[in-house]
């Protein structure tokens, strides 16, 4: 049973391939860093890093990265949509009438 269990843990640490064990810190990375990373994965893995651009406050010309694995997008993505949900629900139950 044992080593059933250690077989099937090595399986799938090592037999991925590009798959990684542990997750990649992209805001530790640098840009050349995560094109390498990148390199070797598909677009849908789920440690492959996305950045996104945009314009940081009060500048025409500064722009701000944020990289996040698919994963890390995944979770941000579900985290934001169940805190609108939340609001929504605490607001239903305030609105008054003021006639």
């Amino acid at each position: 049973m044992l080593t059933a269990v250690l077989l099937l843990l090595a399986a799938e640490v090592g037999g991925g391939g590009a798959e990684m064990a542990v997750e990649p810190d992209p805001k530790a990375m640098s840009r050349a860093e995560i094109r390498t990373h990148n390199a070797g994965l598909d677009k849908s893995h789920r440690y492959f890093i996305r950045c996104v651009r945009s314009v940081a406050v009060g500048s025409l010309i500064a722009r701000v990265y944020s990289c996040r694995t698919n994963q890390q997008w995944t979770a941000a993505d579900r985290i934001g949509n169940q805190n609108a949900r939340d609001t929504v629900e605490a607001m239903q139950g305030k609105a008054i009438n003021s006639n």
